[in-house]
């Protein structure tokens, strides 16, 4: 069965190892630095699938990844708006005792082939949003959607997309409450 697997499965799968594990590079070390001193950091990827439960079960088979949050409902209020509360469906998992997340959303409409990356964002948390948001600005980048209040079930943060410049898309994110 793992010979089975396309190249470019196995492509997105280490480029995703990759990117999962550079915290490990670049935080194995004591340090003296505070925890919110850290930040600005790489917070998550997000991955799409097609079916949750077959995803979730092979990454915390193939690399032990530990389920650390599912979320079903979400809120989100663009500052000055209207509060929509809808449905998802997204598991986050880690590495035991690391904060970097690799962030799973279904969409029953997506294709389980790799046509295309399946890489929604990246996700930096930061402790100044509207701070950190005039920097993406002046370096370049495009707002694709305004600042907007999210909550879950035990997380409530501020969050603002852009656009860098290869059109990757990117998710500034403050916590405000609860721990992502």
């Amino acid at each position: 069965m793992i010979l089975s697997i396309s190249r470019s499965l196995w492509t997105l799968v280490y480029k995703a190892l990759f990117i999962i594990s550079l915290p490990i590079l670049f935080c194995s070390c004591k340090s003296s630095i505070s925890e919110d001193a850290a930040i600005p950091r790489f917070n998550h990827v997000y991955l799409t699938v097609a079916d949750m439960d077959r995803s979730v079960s092979f990454y915390t088979t193939a690399f032990d990844l530990e389920v650390s949050k599912e979320i079903k409902k979400i809120k989100r209020t663009p500052i000055g708006g209207e509060t929509n509360e809808f449905d998802i469906y997204l598991s986050l998992l880690r590495f035991p005792s690391q904060k970097f997340l690799l962030e799973i959303g279904e969409r029953s409409d997506h294709l389980a082939e790799n046509t295309k990356a399946s890489f929604n964002h990246l996700g930096i948390e930061v402790l100044d949003i509207e701070a950190a948001s005039e920097r993406v600005l002046a370096a370049g980048g495009v707002l694709l959607r305004p600042l907007s209040l999210v909550e879950t079930e035990d997380i409530k943060a501020k969050t603002i997309f852009f656009s860098g410049p290869d059109g990757e898309t990117i998710e500034l994110m403050q916590i405000i409450s609860g721990d992502f």
